[in-house]
């Protein structure tokens, strides 16, 4: 077996130990889960999920990491198809409140993992990393629109910042309880409220 087909081979079961990780953490929490678990659901030995990532950290550290570069990746591809910073940014909001009826365990896990940050400093990296990557994607297109003349002029830095707040807070509370407030009416209603505040009327 050449060095390439391995290097195939070795991608393609850490994918799919990544996908049996993502299903059973959000099904089972950040630490009701074990390595059996993860195998089982992959259809894998454990010395084989152990052969990929030396622990549970390792593991977990990696489907945080693959988590971020998937939903950059699909955020980027559907704001390139748009021309309109405003359009961009209204599909960044879209995309970000439907992720909690598209992907529901992504922010079970996100939120299992901010309970990691004080107590590893690897997963405090990752999830520094995982909000940045929020706050560049916003601020890229609010610089787009401020140069165009389709926002006001701001602190970027700061309105980027706001804006994930606004979005992320709203998710939490709703996730934390589906009773709180009719969900697809308040994030209308925010993103209304976003589009006001950055545009240049």
């Amino acid at each position: 077996m050449n060095e390439k087909t391995k290097n195939d081979i070795s991608n393609i079961r850490r994918a799919q130990l990544t996908r049996a990780a993502y299903k059973v953490v959000g099904q089972k929490g950040y630490y009701d889960f074990t390595i059996k678990d993860i195998a089982y659901e992959a259809g894998m030995s454990t010395g084989l999920v152990h052969y990929y990532f030396k622990n549970k950290e390792d593991l977990l550290l990696n489907l945080l990491k693959d988590m971020n570069k998937n939903m950059t990746m699909v955020l980027s591809r559907n704001i390139s198809k748009a021309e309109d910073p405003r359009e961009k940014l209204n599909i960044f909001m879209t995309q970000a409140f439907d992720l909690v009826k598209n992907e529901r365990d992504y922010f079970y896990i996100v939120i299992d993992f901010w309970t990691q940050i004080n107590k590893n400093d690897r997963m405090k990296r990752a999830n520094i990393k995982l909000f940045k990557s929020y706050r560049d994607e916003i601020t890229k297109i609010l610089k787009e629109g401020v140069e165009k003349g389709v926002f006001v002029k701001m602190d970027i830095a700061y309105t980027s910042a706001v804006i994930i707040s606004i979005i992320q807070g709203l998710i939490i509370q709703y996730i934390i309880d589906n009773n709180a407030f009719p969900y697809e009416d308040y994030t209308k209603k925010v993103m209304h409220h976003i589009n006001d505040l950055v545009s240049n009327k």
